[in-house]
């Protein structure tokens, strides 16, 4: 959503005072928002947290792949100070943040994390788990205080959007869930949840279907309040009205090795769940194409199939891994470690070191509350608290800001999640001396994506990205490396996409004493590039590696040149073929002016009658965007012919489905997508999405995982990034990043009968339309 970009980047270039642009000048009064100013927090100073592996509920061979996780609100040092000053000998008084965030429901709610006596932390502990055996989540919502009463959100919660809804107020008239409320003040209630582990191969009752939240089972939720959402469900087939404070789910887990993650998905508050913390890694190991090969005998080398490291194991201790030195006797396991998962995020704080996030549509025009003067919903279809994108001036990795990592001349394997709410990222490593020089740039060894391993090793840097063979040899130069699709383009990473990484400092320049990495994508929507970089001081600047040792530590693993990839076999030829489609829409009520030249809104924005004669130099348009909205695309005739849809749209080209819920359910759901299991053959189909919008949309398919085949132009023309599919896109994956007036096609096979979402992973835009339902059935 490109509207007001110039304000939107001015906005992230000084991101504390948000200044109101006037004719292109900037007010020096201040925009209502985050308080602390980014460039006062100091960075590199606070060490990298490296997550444990998060304890099962025992150590018996049931236990051990059983869990009972909870969801609770705490405080944590994610700014510098508190405990990172104990480490880092400084004396930063920045406050605690309050958050929430997964733990073990046995773990106490700890005083300020992160916390030796209790695993409850954000990002969460890392659920590791193996190819092929079952695991067994009680997810619990815990959100209650002391004496057992409902915690509110902390963040503003727009009841108009289409949402959860638990107050049963729609705007219809009806009483009822998973609807628009009719209230413009922020929902203080009881907070329903819905757990979603990302990229899962999963049956439809234990997916985290949007409406099938609940609520904690909290002492003083009022007697009006639905305590689930209208689709509840669980693998024990629990019903709707108890009240249980939780959901039982059952993961098959049979899917190869992989870098999966789970986070909050509730209908139309996903965005601010998920900002406020609940997320963290689901690692799946072994199987056939599992991260444990060995030598294949092909290759220049005989240990060809060592990857780095070790990753933390179940038992190492929060201590151990990130503070060895904090109590005498505490074993020193951080150093040792090879594997890390790192989840970047975006946030931006208050003063008090609380969360900021904005509570009115105003921050998105770049304008005061004030000089927003149109009827907001329910009195039109502009909604008043949600913005069509958020992005925030302060980079986070595993729960700190701006981090550092000491590291040794080794090779180390990065698990890359990009975690923010809008952002997208374009990673790149510069090598600097010990003066702060720059060396140069070194290179990231991509090895996987979202669903497994890639078909082969790509050696990025910015404007290249080189297939590398496995036979020993790597590019010398810039001049024996492959062209990126563009020039900027890096390490370029959308919304949840995973990349799995290895990164050589073993081969670094000479005199390199720290390695910085950087994000070079924009402060505002993704189009594709050529893109304005992020500004260089804040959001442009993700972490830092900090050289320890000239002595190479000896590590058994791999170099990336030799490594020949245990990829999964491709998906045969696809049997169906449908299209989909990406959608804005203006509003359908409300008109204001707009400079004639340069599209900016007058200010005060103000309702105008859409038919009226506008001044000179102004033209009245209709206030965009309202929302964003998938769709269908019917193929059949000579001209794709494109049918934009809401979440909940009866008419046609929706159909209904009836459909069974593991608690004996049958409710009627409306949609367009119906892949079809005959005679126990799973289908395969190709979906084309067409991108009709003026942003790129990471698109995410629930329950399976997919091929790219490929981009062209809506036009017939060339996709800008080429029309085969990227060299990082050659394994497979369940989110892709799908170009603004581009088709896109996946590939996949839907095996398991029932009710799952596609969506865009722009967490405001999937909060506001942009998510359909699909049913797979099973035919004879």
């Amino acid at each position: 959503m490109t509207r007001h970009l110039l304000r939107i980047s001015i906005m992230m270039l000084l991101p504390f005072f948000m200044g109101t642009i006037y004719g292109g000048a900037l007010s020096a009064e201040p925009l209502p928002g985050g308080s602390l100013d980014p460039t006062t927090i100091p960075k590199f100073v606070t060490p990298l947290v490296i997550p444990p592996v998060m304890k099962s509920n025992g150590n018996n061979e049931s236990g051990k792949n059983s869990y009972d996780i909870a969801v609770r609100q705490f405080r944590q040092h994610i700014l510098p100070g508190g405990l990172w000053n104990r480490i880092n000998g400084r004396n930063d008084a920045f406050p605690p943040t309050k958050v929430w965030g997964y733990g073990p429901a046995i773990d106490p709610k700890p005083d300020v994390a992160p916390s030796p006596a209790s695993q409850f932390n954000y990002p969460a502990y890392t659920v590791e788990t193996t190819s092929g055996i079952p695991v067994n989540v009680r997810w619990i919502n815990d959100l209650v205080n002391k004496d057992g009463e409902f915690l509110p959100h902390f963040l503003p919660v727009d009841q108009t959007v289409h949402w959860a809804n638990p107050k049963q107020k729609c705007d219809t008239g009806m009483m009822g869930t998973d609807c628009e409320g009719t209230s413009q003040r922020p929902y203080k209630g009881p907070v329903p949840i819905v757990v979603h582990v990302h990229g899962a191969h999963v049956d439809p009752h234990s997916d985290g279907y949007p409406e099938a939240w609940w609520l904690p089972a909290a002492t003083n939720i009022p007697a009006t309040y639905a305590t689930e959402g209208s689709l509840f469900d669980d693998a024990n087939g629990q019903p709707r009205g108890r009240n249980s404070g939780y959901a039982d789910y059952f993961y098959r887990n049979d899917q190869p090795a992989t870098t999966l993650w789970y986070h909050d998905h509730t209908l139309g508050m996903t965005r601010l769940n998920v900002y406020a913390g609940p997320a963290g890694y689901w690692l799946i190991r072994g199987g056939v194409n599992g991260d444990s090969f060995v030598d294949d005998g092909t290759t220049a080398t005989e240990n060809d199939g060592i990857l780095p490291g070790p990753a933390p194991v179940s038992g190492d201790t929060l201590l151990e891994l990130n503070a060895p030195g904090l109590i005498p006797g505490t074993t020193d396991k951080r150093s040792g470690i090879r594997e890390i998962p790192i989840l970047i995020q975006d946030r931006s704080f208050n003063d008090d070191g609380s969360l900021f996030y904005p509570k009115s549509r105003a921050f998105f025009e770049g304008v005061r509350r004030d000089q927003l003067r149109i009827p907001l919903a329910p009195y039109s279809d502009v909604l008043p608290i949600w913005n069509p994108e958020a992005f925030f001036n302060t980079i986070v990795v595993n729960g700190t800001t701006w981090p550092f990592l000491n590291v040794e001349p080794d090779r180390y394997r990065l698990r890359l999640l990009n975690g923010c709410n809008s952002r997208f990222l374009n990673l790149s490593l510069i090598a600097y001396d010990g003066a702060g020089n720059v060396l140069g740039e070194i290179p990231f060894y991509q090895i996987g994506a979202e669903e497994g391993f890639l078909q082969q090793v790509v050696e990025i840097k910015t404007g290249f990205a080189t297939l590398l063979s496995g036979n020993g040899t790597k590019p010398a130069s810039d001049a024996d490396r492959t062209p990126a699709a563009h020039q900027q383009q890096a390490l370029l990473m959308g919304l949840a996409e995973r990349a799995d990484v290895i990164m050589d400092f073993t081969a670094l320049p000479a005199g390199t004493a720290r390695v910085r990495m950087l994000n070079t994508a924009s402060d505002e929507p993704f189009g594709g590039f050529p893109v304005v970089p992020s500004d260089p001081g804040t959001t442009g600047q993700v972490m830092e590696f900090v050289l320890v040792s000239d002595t190479p530590a000896g590590n058994n693993s791999t170099p990336s040149e030799n490594l020949v990839l245990p990829a999964a076999d491709p998906l045969g030829p696809a049997t169906a073929v449908r299209g989909v489609s990406l959608n804005e829409r203006e509003s359908l009520t409300v008109c204001v002016l707009a400079d004639a030249v340069s599209g900016a809104y007058l200010i005060p924005i103000k309702k105008v009658d859409c038919a009226i004669v506008p001044p000179a130099g102004t033209i009245a348009v209709h206030f965009a965007p309202a929302e964003a909205q998938l769709g269908m695309v019917d193929l059949t005739g000579p001209t794709p012919l494109n049918y934009p849809l809401d979440w909940g749209d009866t008419h046609s080209p929706n159909f209904p489905l009836v459909f069974n819920l593991q608690n004996g359910g049958t409710p009627t759901v409306y949609l367009t997508e119906n892949p079809q299991i005959v005679g126990g053959i799973a289908p395969i189909e190709e979906w084309q999405i067409f991108n009709f919008t003026e942003d790129a949309h990471p698109i995410h398919l629930h329950m399976v995982r997919f091929q790219v085949v490929g981009r062209q132009a809506m036009d017939g023309g060339p996709s800008i990034v080429g029309n085969a599919p990227q060299p990082t896109e050659s394994g497979y994956k369940d989110t892709v990043i799908t170009y603004p007036g581009e088709i896109t096609t996946v590939r996949a096979r839907f095996d398991l009968p029932g009710l799952y979402v596609w969506h865009c992973h722009i967490l405001e835009h999937e909060d506001n339309e942009m998510m359909r339902p699909y049913i797979v059935t099973e035919e004879p």
